[in-house]
Parts: C-alpha cells; structure tokens; sequence
C-alpha cells in the first residue's frame, strides 16, 4: 500500500499469494539490487581489518577442523570445553574458515551474508505490508543503519541473531496473509535458529509474533481455536529449535560431551539460563552459574530501585541510564530512524486499528502490532542492561527501519492531502527528523559535510513541499508531481543514517569484532582499554587504523580491504610454541600442552589449529579441570606439558598439579599476554607464564 499502487490486503483474492520481489517491475527490483549490493559493499569494506576476539576466533578455528567440536560448539579442537554461549553464530564462520582457510576476512564473510539477507527480509516484510515503493525504503534504511553496516562487518553473533529474526518475520507474515498455520514453524525454526546465535534475546520477538498471531487469525467460533493452534505451531517450533541442541548435549554421559563453559556443574542449563540469562540480571539466581559477568551487564533491582535517578540525571548504577538508547552513543548507531518510526506508529495505529474489525485491515494491522510490540519489548529489555557491547542495540534495528518505511509511507500519502490539516504531518516530519539528525550530527562528532547534506536534504525538502503547496492545486496535482514529493521524502528519511555510515570507508570509524559501531569510538573498547592481541587476526588493533585514533584523526577514506587478513604469533607466543614442540608437545595427535587461561590457548589454537587443553573457562572460574585430573592427564601420557600463568591463585588446579608432580620450567616468558590470570576483568595488567615439564 503504497501512496500510490496499494498492495493487496488479506481481503483480496491475491492475498493467498503473498507479493514477492521478483514479481515487481525491472526498475524496482534492480534498485532493490542496488541497495543490497551497495549495503554490502559497506559492510565489507575493511573485511580483512578487525577481527573478533581470539576467543571465539580460536572456537571457530577449532570448529572448521574437528567433527567433534563443531557439533559440540567447542573452544578446543579436542572437544574439552564449550564456548561460554552457544556456539550456533559460529557454525558459519568455520564453514568459511574450512573453505577458504584461517584469515579475517573468511570469519567475517559470513557476516556480510547475513547483512544482505536481513536487509531482503526488512524490504519483503515492507512489500507485503506497504507495497514497493515502501519496501525499497525499508530495504535502505536497513542497509545504511550505522549498527548494521560495522556489524555485519564483523565476526560478531548479533548478525546471525539479527538475520534470524528478520527472516522470522517474513515467515509470521505469510502465515497471516495466506491463513496457514505451516508457516509459522519456519518462523519458529528462525527464531530457534536466533536462540542458537545469542540465545534468550532472540526470544523477545515472541511476545510480539504471538499477539500479532491472534490479532491476525482470532475471532468467534472457530477462528478462535485456530489461533490457538497456530500459536501452538509457532511456539512448539520455536521452542524445540531453541533447546533441540542443549537437550540432546546434556542428555549425554558427562563423559561424552565438553565441560560446558559458564558453568560450576557441568549444565548446559546453567550456562544458557544462568550465565548468559538471568545472572546478567541477578547474579546468584541460578544454582551453577558462573556469575562473573552479572556485576558487569547490571542488576535488575538497582535499577527498579533506583529507576527515576537514572532516568532523570543518568548516574545511577555507575552512569547508566535507562534513556541510554536515546543517548548520542547509541542512538547514532541505531535511532535516526525514531522520528520517521513514531510518524509511522501514529499513522498506522489511526489508519488501521479501527478496521481491525474488517478481513482487510487485520494482517496489516498484526504486522504493525507485532513491529510495535517488538520493538517495545526490546527497548524496554535493552534500557535495563547495562549495555558491554554496543551491537546490542542492533536488537531494535529491524523494526525502526521498517516502521520508518512506514513513516515516509504515511508522510508521501499525505503530502497532497485535500484537508490541509494533514500535511502538518509530512511538515512536522520533516523539521523533527531535521533537528534529531542535526543534534545526533554534532553530539555523535559525526563530519560536518556529511551531517550538512543529510540536515540540508530535510531543510531542502521542506522548502520544495511549502513551494510545491503554494503553486499547485491538491486536486488536480500530477502523478509525477507526487512522486517527486515521494522521493524527496525518501531522501529525507535515508540520508541521516546512510551519510554517517559512510564513515565506517575510513578504517579507523569502522569499529571492531568487539565493539561495533560507526564513527568516532565511544564503547567500551573505544579507549584503549583492550589488549594489542584482544582481537584476533585484525589489522591495526580494534580502535584504529594506520596508527590513527579513531576519536582524534580527521575522516579520512580507506583502501578497501576485502581479502586475508592475518597476523602471526608473536616472538614470545611462537617461541613457547617451538618449545612446546621441542619438549615433544603436539605429536601424534597429543595436545600441545595443557594451561591455566583462554588467552594463551586462543592465540597458539587460532594461529596454528593445534589442540590445547584449557582449564578456567572464558570467566576463568570454571573447573574444566580438577587438579587429580590434571595429574591423571599427565601420568597418562596424553601431555606432560603444562603453561601456568604467574599470577595464577594458589589454589589453581594447573598450578596445584604442577607442584604436587614436581613438575620443571622449561622456559619464563614475560609480560606477553594482556591477563593470564584466571577471574580476572578484561584487559587487566600484563602477566607472565612459564612452559613447565613434568615427567
């Protein structure tokens, strides 16, 4: 339903065939094409520069080599601990690495994927929703959203979380169009699928699509036992995909499965639901959760507690505020979008909620319900964390670029508005949406001439819209007149987001695997506050490029840089590797040798796929590894080789084993690595280790 060639709607008789892209005119598709290949070309920009953190690097190095550890998810290629998260946002990184081997570039190129796919879906859920002219606006301001560009960029599990979820939607969609309930399984599979990638945060679209589920197949009589039974099929989908892996891990005899990381008891469970659930919220809640993070990601009652504090003046908890996504930092990634979202939300509610009543407005008004619902429940969700990274906001991303296709929708039916009154809408589109990019512009440092064209194009249009009103008569305006009122709006609503994610063509404004974001570094890795090798395998650290600081240097383009990417160890880290190999370490299959931190292991299993046993966990307080069974490991035969971080408690199991099997130093190395030490914070002071030998 475009302004001007309206879509159909569940009323009519092609509403059993959802419109797809394919069936729409040269012109549109190949400007869809256009916007998915130009979006790629951003997020791919510096694909072989910033790398993910050599944690999950190291995960997807061992997944690419080893059939154990890529079913189980594992950190080592022998399949002796988990990742401290389900693995799933892996699985297509160590596809890439297994077939176009070990680089930056082959972890990152699923990403970019992933960003085209979710861009599609945004543009189909538009088309069956608003018609083709919406749906290419949709498909642009998903394309150009800062959030997506520098994380579809990166080896990050938000991409696939995001992705997932959008093709979700596309599938709730055409079950509501076409009164079928089949569909609804696909989109409970993607949001299993999403679960997969960063677990409980892909179940907050559920409140939304089951609500939209009713609203869209409820009524008297029958229709009200069909949507129970369609609700039955998304739930019973999404359910079974999200937990089908977890149940069948944990039904295995302990000693046929890895220790699973983020736990004390060796529960899946605990790491999916404690962990990396409601020990974010309150630490301790959950009997074997490592609450290690919960001080970090926030607590729920500080922040019940504390509510209006942090909402009025923004320092409660430490400086968190529950207005945080309306802050600069994070609205520059994702919220220049909000006032043509808003727009949209009013326009849809007024247009469509009073004929809910009628087959006709029903599906459009369930999308818009289930847009609404989603993107207030995540909102609400993300307002609460303490945010670590700031590609969690990317969780809003979906629904404000399609309720801001809905908002120039809206916006471009009322230009030529018989009644006056109604062009006050288009109007005050314009001059909101004007002044939020203009404070974003400058609150966020965005380059003058880039916040100068996106500001003067909504100042342009204004001008044009007042002139064009004063010239013409409404009745009598030509088609071709409001389209070029249609288009100037597009502009209006795309330039904002799209002018300032051209800053990630300068590598030093293009984030990180860590960290991403567009433009000058203000997260939580923006300060130099990660180790030179946190990172694994990028080109110029995290937070710049060629030696220049992201938040001091000029914007400057790039050479793009699509292909590799690769660092090697350094002198020390090889030199324990050759010692290690010397010592006898590594041969016949046999692990390299056994250690006390991640940080070691990550570098030496992401730099050569050799198997190195690890103890700790990514938190450092998980026993993966008793001291007997150290011991048994090495009266064994399996290693004899042991790597003890200095500043390893007493009580460290390596430690402990190392002492009581007498074991000797084969070599000390110095402060290589940024924080052996295990439970402490990341990016601690540096460290030294020592290769020990034990007979």
């Amino acid at each position: 339903m475009d302004p001007n060639h309206p879509a159909p709607t569940s009323g009519d008789p092609a509403a059993a065939r959802p419109a797809r892209w394919w069936h729409q005119a040269v012109p549109q598709r190949t400007t869809l094409a256009a916007i998915v290949v130009l979006g790629a070309v951003l997020t791919s920009w510096n694909l072989a520069r910033g790398g993910d953190m050599s944690f999950y690097a190291a995960a997807a190095r061992s997944m690419s080599e080893s059939l154990p550890a890529f079913l189980s998810g594992s950190f080592d290629p022998g399949a002796t601990v988990t990742l401290d998260k389900l693995a799933g946002f892996a699985v297509p990184q160590a596809i890439s690495i297994h077939l176009f081997g070990m680089s930056t570039a082959s972890l990152a190129l699923p990403q970019v994927v992933e960003g085209a796919v979710a861009t599609l879906a945004v543009a189909v859920v538009a088309l069956r929703w608003l018609g083709a002219r919406a749906g290419l606006v949709a498909a642009a301001l998903a394309a150009s959203t800062p959030i997506f560009v520098s994380m579809f960029g990166h080896p990050m599990e938000d991409g696939l979380l995001t992705m997932s979820l959008a093709v979700a939607l596309v599938w709730w969609q055409r079950a509501a169009l076409t009164r079928t309930w089949w569909p609804l399984l696909l989109a409970g599979l993607f949001v299993g699928v999403g679960f997969q990638a960063k677990m409980l945060q892909a179940w907050m679209v559920l409140p939304a699509l089951v609500l939209a589920t009713v609203i869209a197949t409820a009524g008297p009589g029958a229709r009200w036992r069909r949507a129970t039974g369609h609700v039955a099929a998304l739930l019973g989908a999404a359910i079974v995909a999200s937990l089908a892996w977890s149940v069948v891990l944990g039904l295995l005899p302990t000693g046929d499965h890895p220790y699973f990381d983020g736990s004390t008891d060796d529960s899946v469970f605990a790491m999916v639901f404690g962990y990396n659930g409601v020990d974010r919220f309150l630490p301790g809640l959950w009997p074997g959760a490592v609450g290690a993070l919960g001080a970090a990601v926030g607590h729920a009652g500080t922040h019940v507690a504390d509510a209006w504090r942090t909402a009025t003046a923004g320092r409660g908890g430490g400086g968190h505020s529950l207005l945080q996504l309306f802050s600069p930092r994070y609205a520059s990634q994702v919220g220049w979008s909000w006032p043509a979202a808003l727009t949209g939300i009013g326009i849809g509610a007024a247009w469509w909620w009073r004929r809910t009543a009628g087959r006709e407005a029903r599906v459009p008004a369930a999308t818009l319900v289930a847009l609404v619902v989603w993107l207030v429940t995540a909102v609400a969700v993300l307002s609460v964390l303490r945010l670590p990274h700031t590609a969690y906001v990317a969780g809003i991303g979906v629904q404000l670029a399609a309720l801001g296709a809905l908002g120039w929708w809206g916006a471009a039916s009322l230009v030529d508005a018989t009644d006056r009154r109604m062009r006050l809408v288009p109007v005050g589109l314009l001059v909101v949406q004007g002044a939020w990019w203009a404070w974003l512009a400058r609150a966020s440092s965005e380059p003058a001439l880039l916040g100068a064209i996106a500001v003067g194009a909504t100042v342009v249009t204004l001008v044009l819209l007042v002139v064009r009103w004063r010239r013409s008569d409404p009745i009598v305006a030509s088609t071709r007149g409001r389209r070029t009122a249609a288009g100037l709006l597009v502009a209006a609503v795309v330039l904002g987001p799209a002018c300032f994610s051209l800053q990630v063509l300068d590598a030093a404004r293009d984030g990180s695997g860590g960290d991403a974001s567009v433009g000058v570094g203000q997260g939580a890795f923006a300060r130099g506050g990660t180790p030179e090798r946190a990172f694994a395998l990028g080109r110029g650290g995290g937070s710049s490029a060629g030696g220049r600081s992201a938040g001091t240097a000029a914007f400057t383009i790039s050479a793009p840089d699509v292909v590799g990417g690769h660092t090697r160890l350094r002198a020390d880290e090889a030199a324990l590797v050759g010692a290690a190999q010397r010592a006898g370490g590594g041969q016949d299959g046999a692990p390299l040798f056994l250690t006390d931190s991640w940080r070691i292991a990550a570098d030496v299993i992401g730099d050569t796929g050799d198997e190195v046993l690890t103890d700790g966990g990514f938190s450092g307080r998980v026993p993966v590894f008793t001291a007997a069974q150290v011991e048994s490991i090495v009266r064994s035969g399996r290693t004899h080789l042991l790597v003890v971080a200095s500043s390893a408690a007493a009580t460290d199991p390596v430690r402990r084993a190392a002492d009581d099997l007498g074991c000797r130093v084969v070599q000390h190395w110095g402060s290589t690595f940024a924080d052996a030490a295990p439970g402490r914070s990341f990016g601690g002071r540096g460290t030294s280790f020592a290769l020990e030998r034990c007979s």
